[in-house]
């Protein structure tokens, strides 16, 4: 079941002025509900514009933005609940920290929703302990923090909105391998206890292949392709034709069998590509 749709959607930035520029054009692509979707492309390809769109921070030159089959824009005066509904975790989202306090800035989101006290904080202990952040580091400013901890105050405030879908356009960019592995261990996490539907923006194609369901593969203001994690990284060359990378591992796997080895099996995990040559040590292929 689609959680999240887009039908026929253009977008145009400065429309109608010399620097008109179609970001989309004439994209249909569904998110499935309960998934971890990948979305990848090179820079400029419209990756950051279409997740704009899903919570209604854009609004779309020509198309539609469906949210459990319903348009988004039907009534335009409504759409700051949708923006509650799809939670937008921006690059660098540590900037728009402001509160006094940790625990208040997390809780800014269930405040705005009325929520009662006991509620709220549920909502951020839970929201903490899917970003790593220590009970006390809680009552500490933001702004004392390193800044990958910034970075898990930031998408731990969106978290507790216990948004329907959480769109995340590289939450780990800037981080240390072991930072993104926590970040995005956390959020992985987070996705699979309690059945979210998450979108994943990201230039590591490793990310990708380790943490994501589903991947859609945009180039040139068009979805390219899209499908499970193997189907897209089974197909390294498709990817390197448009100017992609592809896992490391990936590529590596690649040339052994080009070379002659007989990896079998999907190849786009060192776990994966460790039992792969495992089992041509062993002879079992």
């Amino acid at each position: 079941m689609n959680k999240i749709e887009i039908k026929q959607v253009s977008f145009v930035y400065s429309k109608g002025t010399p620097f008109e520029k179609k970001a989309l054009d004439g994209v249909d692509v569904a998110f499935e509900a309960g998934m971890i979707t990948g979305l990848i492309g090179h820079t400029g390809s419209g990756k950051s514009t279409l997740v704009n769109l899903l919570n209604g921070l854009y609004k779309p030159t020509e198309g539609q933005v469906f949210l459990d089959g319903c348009d988004i824009w039907e009534h335009p005066k409504e759409i700051a609940k949708v923006r509650f509904r799809v939670g937008l975790v921006m690059q660098y989202p540590e900037y728009q920290l402001f509160d006094d306090t940790v625990r208040s800035d997390i809780g800014f989101a269930p405040r705005n929703l009325g929520l009662p006290k006991e509620e709220i904080d549920r909502r951020v202990a839970e929201a903490a302990r899917f970003t790593g952040i220590d009970d006390e580091l809680l009552d500490k400013s933001p702004f004392e923090l390193s800044g990958g901890q910034k970075r898990r105050v930031a998408i731990a405030g969106v978290l507790a909105m216990d948004p329907e879908v959480l769109v995340l356009d590289e939450p780990a960019a800037g981080l240390d391998p072991r930072g993104r592995r926590e970040i995005l261990g956390g959020l992985s996490l987070y996705a699979r206890e309690k059945g979210k539907t998450v979108i994943l923006v990201s230039h590591s194609m490793e990310d990708m292949a380790f943490y994501c369901d589903r991947v859609v593969v945009m180039d040139h203001a068009h979805v390219f392709r899209c499908g499970t994690t193997e189907q897209i990284f089974s197909d390294p060359e498709a990817l390197t034709d448009i100017g992609l990378d592809v896992p490391e591992v990936a590529a590596i796997a690649t040339r052994l069998c080009k070379a002659g080895v007989p990896l079998q099996g999907p190849l786009y995990t060192v776990e994966q590509v460790y039992e792969a040559l495992r089992r041509v040590k062993e002879g079992r292929v």
